[in-house]
């Protein structure tokens, strides 16, 4: 596979998506966008970071102990596994909901919007219902589905490509680690009040506080002049047509 690989697009003739002109030459001080060192000072990546951990955190509880949760509540074990399948499909939808609307939207309000939804999901699972309990578990998988596609969007367009793939991976490494902590919180919320409803509403309340992180990162710094460039050209050949 060695033989395969590259350093940069410029070694097989290529440009990165978005850049133009012979100039670009695929080194890094080409690449507009702030190192990992510059970015580890704003507030913006800390908002994010944590906003995406504490949303990680609470749609990873809910979907890996849906089945239990559900059981634990008197419905029975055919419905918590359709259910489950049901976070399935909702993660699967996320994945490409997402993407269509990053395309059309500000990315902070796309997350909002899908935190928003993972926030009604809770609450439609601390009903206890059967029929919440679907619906509850579709938008818990949105949100759980949605939130990796957010965080490469997000990281590319508040920090650049300078060190995106040093950004990306230390911001989906916490989206990783919250899962993992948020399946052991609710555990252990669990076993120490014998109900799944006390770590049901801390999450609950993690979301809204994510939600208004998600609030305060404002419009984008990198990638929005090609993009009205895109959009102008577009319009323009629209109207020579």
């Amino acid at each position: 596979m060695v033989v395969f690989m590259r350093d940069a697009p410029s070694e097989m003739g290529l440009l990165p998506d978005g850049a133009s002109g012979p100039s670009f030459s695929g080194k890094e001080s080409d690449l507009a966008g702030l190192s990992w060192r510059e970015a580890r000072r704003t507030r913006t990546f800390w908002l994010m970071v944590s906003a995406f951990f504490l949303l990680g955190a609470s749609v990873h509880a809910c979907v890996l102990h849906l089945a239990a949760m559900l059981t634990d509540r008197g419905i029975t074990q055919q419905t918590a596994a359709l259910a489950s399948s049901v976070a399935g499909a909702g993660l699967l939808l996320g994945r490409f909901g997402s993407g269509f609307l990053l395309d059309r939207y500000l990315g902070s309000r796309v997350a909002m919007c899908f935190a928003s939804g993972a926030a009604v999901g809770i609450l439609l699972l601390l009903s206890g219902q059967s029929a919440a309990a679907f619906a509850g578990a579709l938008f818990a998988g949105l949100g759980m589905g949605a939130e990796g596609d957010l965080i490469a969007y997000l990281t590319s367009r508040y920090f650049g490509l300078k060190a995106f793939g040093e950004l990306y991976g230390y911001a989906f490494g916490t989206f990783v680690l919250a899962g993992a902590c948020g399946a052991l919180l609710m555990g252990i919320g669990f076993d120490k009040t014998g109900s799944y409803s006390v770590p049901l509403i801390g999450f609950l309340a993690a979301i809204v506080v994510a939600i208004m992180l998600f609030s305060q990162l404002g419009p984008y710094r990198y990638g929005v002049q090609n993009v009205n460039e895109g959009r102008v050209g577009l319009k323009a050949s629209a109207a020579a047509s």
